[in-house]
């Protein structure tokens, strides 16, 4: 029986490793972890959309071979709008949003709203247009980059941190929903990524001795991103992976 169960399961399979010709959305393509994510996603045979703000950005990424759409994700029309009028994705990749550090003391519901919309209301309202539209095949993919806060808390990003736990919560009830149509959804949890963000405000958070495996990157972001994308990850949903270099453990 065991032999059998190798072979009618042959990991040799070259069909569990294939992403060539499918295609993606990707969100924050202009951002810390989108030129990797479109990159990485094009070089694997994808066709990419990629969604951001920033016009030169979005014109470098056109040169890559990526579809460029400029759409603010705030707006709910545009979202509409833009949900009616795409092709449907086999791929979803959600990397947008903002940190922002302030602590509790000077919070203000202003500010905790603006924190709170960009990182979990703009996807809940993204991922129920593209679904409302059917623009997710089946199967299909939808893959968001959380933040290990989601996890540990973070004590200067406190409205950021409560986003990020809303957006896996949200992911792990949408993947129950999801289930009956063959579509998995999963989180992408980093801690610290070397990114233009990080470099320039100096942050302590990027402290070497914090990661037992070094700082990380975005193409290690990327690569799990991949991972979650191919066929042989079909039984993974709900979940969410920490890449984290390891920095946990010392908490």
């Amino acid at each position: 029986m065991q032999d059998e169960c190798l072979v009618s399961h042959d990991m040799s399979n070259t069909k569990l490793f294939q992403l060539v010709g499918k295609s993606s959305l990707i969100t924050g393509a202009t951002g810390g972890f989108g030129e990797s994510l479109v990159k990485g996603y094009i070089n694997c045979g994808q066709n990419v959309t990629a969604v951001g703000r920033k016009k030169e950005k979005l014109e470098a990424l056109k040169t890559l071979g990526a579809t460029p759409v400029e759409l603010d994700l705030n707006n709910s029309v545009d979202i509409k709008n833009f949900c009616k009028n795409c092709e449907p994705f086999d791929n979803i990749i959600i990397s947008h949003g903002i940190h922002g550090a302030r602590p509790m003391r000077m919070l203000t519901p202003e500010y905790s709203l603006s924190v709170i919309q960009t990182n979990l209301i703009s996807v809940l309202d993204l991922l129920s247009n593209l679904l409302r539209a059917k623009k997710i095949n089946s199967p299909g993919r939808i893959i968001i980059i959380s933040s290990v806060s989601a996890h540990m808390g973070a004590s200067t990003a406190i409205p950021y941190a409560a986003a990020k736990a809303g957006v896996e919560s949200a992911a792990r009830g949408l993947a129950r929903d999801l289930l009956h149509k063959n579509i998995t959804v999963n989180c992408i949890a980093p801690a610290a990524i070397e990114t233009p963000l990080f470099e320039n405000s100096k942050s302590p958070v990027l402290d070497e001795k914090n990661y037992p495996l070094g700082i990380g990157n975005v193409d290690d972001v990327s690569a799990a991103a991949l991972f979650l994308s191919l066929n042989g990850s079909k039984y993974i949903t709900g979940e969410s992976i920490i890449l984290d270099g390891g920095c946990t453990w010392l908490f």
